[in-house]
């Protein structure tokens, strides 16, 4: 048995921090924000026309990154602090299934498995 000792309290404020940074990244990377950058070259058409085309194919090419690094953050919140609970109640198999299931949230981007079993995203 391992001698780890995880302080639950510590893991969530940290984890709270993170959530908070990620709803953050989410507002800033919303479409309105990226049409809002894009429209602002309008002015200059003559000399930027070419720019606003451009940043549009850049985030169209980016968009599903994009939706990939916040769901790996939301899914890695979750995943830890589940885990971090479940590790201190001496639930070692099911902190394993946390961490199991946090992976396949991060790649897959579906919090189904969470939703079924009552945890909230």
């Amino acid at each position: 048995m391992s001698k780890w000792n995880i302080n639950p309290e510590g893991v969530g404020g940290v984890l709270e921090t993170v959530a908070e940074d990620n709803r953050q990244l989410g507002k800033a990377l919303s479409e309105s924000n990226f049409t809002s950058v894009v429209s602002g070259l309008d002015w200059g058409a003559p000399i930027t026309s070419v720019v606003p085309m451009a940043l549009g194919n850049l985030f169209t090419d980016q968009e599903q990154n994009l939706k990939t690094i916040t769901n790996t953050i939301a899914a890695g919140t979750l995943g830890v602090l589940n885990a971090t609970l479940a590790y201190n109640r001496g639930h070692f198999e099911m902190a394993a299934t946390f961490q199991s299931k946090m992976s396949e949230t991060a790649e897959d981007g579906k919090f189904r498995w969470w939703e079924q079993h009552g945890y909230h995203v």
